[in-house]
């Protein structure tokens, strides 16, 4: 890997606005699909239609655009990224009719399934071995792109609408992309940029893929089961009272898990970091399901974001480690289809009718079990004790 060779400052801003604002995007069109549904007449095979596109994007754009990323370059990838992404909320906000919303939530879910795999291994490539988990934890701070869109569905959509919500966010990632695309071709000119592509790989695609086979599954089998635990508290929290404080503290509350996870895998690796989250996942999931109280729910859907930023904020730097040759396809692919899976986890609990009398809170402590299980069996990774 190169060593690092641009300002880490100037990095990190690059690849935090634009992974941020498809996370707004990402979001906002969940928030908004009862109004949409309202607005172009769909039923309810539509509306999950659309939902599904949403989630196999993802999981299409990590593994095209990743190999891609990986052949021809991070960076300049990324950029194509970026017009990808302009493409789909443009038409989003000038959709005229449900085929139209379905085509541009596609394009628009493409780019946010690439952009994790490539932000994330762009960034651990440019800043070094010694600060990828820390840069990998502020990184994945983009998620707070969904407190945005949350403010901004309840404050902002009765004067704006529904259209100027998507074109909100059409700005900032078009200044964006010129700054990217400045600071890729002056970093060519001086020789101060790593290169970011594999352009002579050690072994083909497919050998490759069987190489990995095993580190994958269990990469996959760690996202669907963190990722599911956020999805299973944002169900639950839909039954609180959502006063703006309440929406603020049920984001924000993500940051101080995340730098904690950091701190921890300084100190222990990977591995303790998530036996650390599976013990608590369980114990604080046993302490919500014993008792009816108000306030044990509230202490569950505040406690569970900060608990859920210990493995959102080290798996990109960690998935880094674990793959070599193809590492922003495999990575990207591992965490996004981990949460096409993880998707499902709300139809699971209607399912199995855990959505009523607390008992969310088993399924949410079987997840803990769960990720308590996966550790011994994930790879240590290759730099374990760095941050």
């Amino acid at each position: 890997m190169a060593p690092a060779t641009l300002s880490p400052v100037r990095v990190y801003w690059t690849a935090f606005i634009g992974l941020f604002f498809d996370y707004y995007d990402l979001f906002l069109f969940i928030y908004l699909e009862k109004v949409l549904a309202a607005h172009f007449g769909l039923g309810v095979g539509e509306s999950n239609a659309l939902q599904f596109a949403g989630l196999a994007g993802v999981g299409v754009g990590a593994l095209f655009f990743g190999y891609l990323a990986d052949r021809f370059g991070r960076g300049r990838i990324m950029l194509a990224v970026f017009g990808v992404y302009l493409v789909g909320v443009a038409g989003l906000s000038l959709a005229w009719n449900y085929p139209s919303l379905l085509s541009f939530r596609i394009l628009a879910s493409l780019a946010l399934g690439a952009e994790w795999g490539i932000s994330h291994t762009f960034v651990n490539e440019q800043v070094g071995p010694q600060r990828s988990y820390r840069f990998a934890a502020l990184l994945q701070l983009a998620i707070l792109g969904g407190l945005l869109a949350a403010l901004a569905n309840k404050y902002l959509l009765p004067t704006w609408g529904w259209r100027w919500l998507f074109a909100a966010s059409l700005v900032p990632v078009a200044l964006l992309s010129l700054a990217r695309g400045r600071m890729l071709l002056r970093g060519e000119r001086t020789g101060t940029v790593a290169a970011g592509r594999e352009i002579a790989q050690p072994v083909s695609l497919g050998a490759a893929l069987l190489m990995n086979a095993r580190a994958f599954l269990l990469c996959f089998a760690l996202a669907s089961l963190t990722i599911a635990s956020g999805l299973v508290n944002v169900f639950f929290v839909k039954e609180l009272p959502q006063t703006p404080i309440f929406i603020v503290l049920f984001w924000a509350n993500l940051a101080p898990g995340m730098l904690l996870g950091v701190w921890v895998v300084r100190r222990g690796g990977v591995r303790r970091a998530l036996a650390v989250y599976g013990i608590v996942l369980m114990m604080l999931s046993l302490f919500a399901w014993g008792g009816a109280g108000e306030q044990r729910k509230l202490v569950f859907a505040l406690t569970l974001p900060a608990l859920n930023g210990i493995p959102f904020g080290l798996m990109g730097a960690y998935f880094n480690e674990v793959f070599g040759s193809y590492r922003t396809m495999l990575s990207g692919a591992a965490y996004n289809l981990g949460r096409i899976l993880a998707g499902f986890s709300p139809v699971v609990i209607t399912a199995l009718g855990l959505h009523t009398g607390g008992n969310y809170f088993l399924f949410s402590g079987a997840l803990g079990l769960g990720v308590l299980v996966l550790c011994a069996g994930l790879p240590p990774g290759a730099r374990v004790s760095a941050g």
